[in-house]
């Protein structure tokens, strides 16, 4: 419990990170809806990932010469991201924002949006231990051609970076994803903004003086139920370094997102989730009313938006899911009346779950194997030194191999 305790320690302290675009958004690979886990692909892994999101609300206007009227804003996102694992623990991401469109005319959208990479070092802890832990290096390329965006997570236009930290739990040793499992993310991200102009406006005369810089952290639970994931995560930010006034998105957050996971096969998830805001809804921001000149879209639209649709698609081209069972589409309840299928049914899980828990328990084995090796080597070399001692006196040094020191040791004796 106490190693458990340290390393807890140790990744809030070594600094935190962002995920993608300054905030919990598109992880891909073991992901979840918003967090990242500390669990990485299987070596030689590729996965493929697609999200989109969208957020609309209708505002109604009255005017004294044309009377009511209404309209519809919105804010809308595609992402397409790829995950490769080069090794055990470590596991490279890069995604790029296709379409970004909040509702800023025909020439508002970005066509393609910024490009986001990350790399993951991952899946460290005891083969004995329900935790894992990892670190995540995120950074963001600027190549949109509209930053400032209002209902969005703030972005300056500039290249920005962070680093996270990760921590697992799962309550099955052998397949993660099959057992009850928790995630925290902590991060730090830096907007690398400094001297930036935010409207875009030639008259503007308040640019960033020093870099904005924010805290953002997450916790996430997730209930696995046959083909189903069920999971809760709630997310937010704290500016440390808040962005000027004008920046559309500048005040602190909290989400909470439940989400349903669905996999119809070892290689194929369907992921759905809705983002629910449940911190205050206010504004920080200075529009052009204020003197400054920001452009307000609407006063009756909140800084960040008050629910978000996410819908996701997570493809793995050359291997199945990591250490998960491939479920079936039918349950037993489905062959009630057909007891040839049902039975066939109930001998295939057990078996296709005692394969997948064989070649982990064949992993486990052959990585306590090792560090046994390793210890026994150590053994070897302090032995060696204390013959050496009690022969000489004093420890001299030497580059031969402890084995051959204890067969000319052996000899001397004879």
């Amino acid at each position: 419990m106490k190693k458990h305790l340290f390393a807890l320690a140790a990744v809030i302290l070594s600094g935190y990170g962002s995920a993608i675009a300054q905030g919990f958004g598109f992880p891909g690979g073991r992901g979840l809806t918003h967090l990242h886990t500390a669990w990485t692909l299987e070596k030689g892994s590729v996965a493929l990932s697609a999200f989109t999101t969208s957020y609309y609300k209708p505002v109604i206007y009255t005017s004294p010469t044309q009377g009511t009227s209404s309209a519809t804003y919105w804010d809308v996102q595609g992402v397409l991201g790829v995950n490769y694992a080069s090794g055990n623990h470590l596991e490279w991401n890069m995604t790029n924002i296709l379409y970004q469109d909040s509702h800023r005319g025909t020439k508002g959208y970005n066509l393609p949006s910024d490009l986001n990479f990350s790399v993951k070092l991952a899946s460290f802890g005891s083969p004995q231990s329900h935790f894992r832990y990892g670190l995540l290096m995120a950074g963001r390329i600027p190549i949109g051609a509209h930053h400032n965006i209002f209902l969005e997570p703030y972005s300056s236009g500039k290249f920005e970076a962070g680093v996270t930290g990760l921590v697992s739990y799962s309550n099955d040793l052998l397949i993660p994803e099959a057992g009850f499992n928790v995630h925290l993310n902590l991060g730090f991200w830096h907007h690398n903004d400094t001297g930036a102009f935010l409207t875009g406006n030639p008259n503007d005369n308040i640019s960033v003086l020093k870099p904005s810089r924010q805290f953002l952290w997450g916790l996430a639970f997730v209930v696995p139920k046959q083909q189903v994931d069920f999971g809760l995560e709630v997310f937010g930010n704290m500016f440390i370094v808040r962005p000027p006034a004008t920046a559309y998105s500048r005040e602190d957050y909290v989400y909470v997102t439940p989400s349903v996971s669905f996999r119809p096969s070892g290689r194929f998830s369907l992921q759905t989730g809705v983002d629910i805001r449940v911190s205050n809804d206010y504004d920080k921001t200075l529009y052009t009313s204020d003197g400054t000149t920001l452009v307000q879209v609407n006063s009756e639209l909140p800084s960040y938006p008050g629910w978000r649709l996410r819908l996701g698609l997570k493809v793995h081209l050359n291997k199945s899911m990591p250490r998960e069972i491939e479920k079936p589409l039918f349950s037993e309840e489905d062959f009630e009346d057909q007891p040839q299928e049902k039975e066939v049914l109930a001998t295939k899980i057990p078996l296709q779950e005692q394969l997948v828990r064989e070649r982990r328990e064949t992993e486990m084995a052959e990585e306590e194997l090792e560090r046994i090796r390793s210890d026994r080597r150590k053994m070897e070399e302090m032995l060696s030194r204390l013959r050496q001692i009690l022969r000489n006196g004093k420890e001299t040094p030497s580059t031969e191999p402890a084995e051959k020191k204890q067969d000319e040791a052996g000899k001397e004796n004879q």
